[in-house]
């Protein structure tokens, strides 16, 4: 019996031990991963300050395509003034063939001014073909860039690596 209590003992004292070795183990293994983390952040924040200048060069130039693709949406053609049609009081001062020539001379007129228009209308909207494709294509040379750099397509992304605050990068780098 006394040798059962001295084995029952010695059990317990080994499962308690093992159990302390355990925790010690897992509390060290945790110390060890925060450790090892902090120094990952510490390297991101780093290398965030010295790309800090092309990250903000690229932020810039996205901002700057961005708006310019938005105010292109706004923008509405102006069509060109159209010939006033002739005043029906003074025409009917006129002979009836001065009423007629004026008539033709209006219609002429509003003829010359619809093909002049289509013409301008057709220049404009390429022009603005041409900005929409120069935006475009600067946005995703931008955003390209940005990439490269690390910087992810989120706006907390750039908001993180624009600021290179240890939490936001954290936050969206150390997930």
């Amino acid at each position: 019996m006394q040798q059962r209590r001295t084995t029952a003992s010695l059990f317990f004292a080994t499962l308690m031990a093992l159990t302390l070795l355990g925790c010690n183990g897992e509390e060290r293994q945790k110390r060890e991963q925060a450790a090892a983390t902090q120094r990952q952040l510490s390297a991101l924040v780093r290398r965030c300050r010295s790309q800090q200048p092309a990250v903000q060069r690229q932020l810039q130039e996205l901002r700057r395509s961005s708006s310019e693709l938005a105010n292109l949406k706004q923008q509405a053609y102006s069509p060109l003034r159209k010939p006033t049609a002739p005043d029906p009081e003074l025409l009917a001062r006129f002979t009836r063939e001065d009423q007629e020539l004026e008539q033709e001379r209006y219609e002429q007129a509003l003829a010359t001014w619809r093909s002049s228009d289509r013409a301008e209308r057709r220049y404009w909207q390429g022009e603005q073909e041409v900005k929409r494709q120069r935006s475009t294509a600067r946005q995703l040379q931008a955003e390209k860039a940005l990439l490269s750099l690390g910087v992810g397509s989120s706006a907390a992304d750039r908001t993180a690596w624009s600021n290179c605050d240890a939490k936001q990068l954290a936050a969206v780098a150390l997930r």
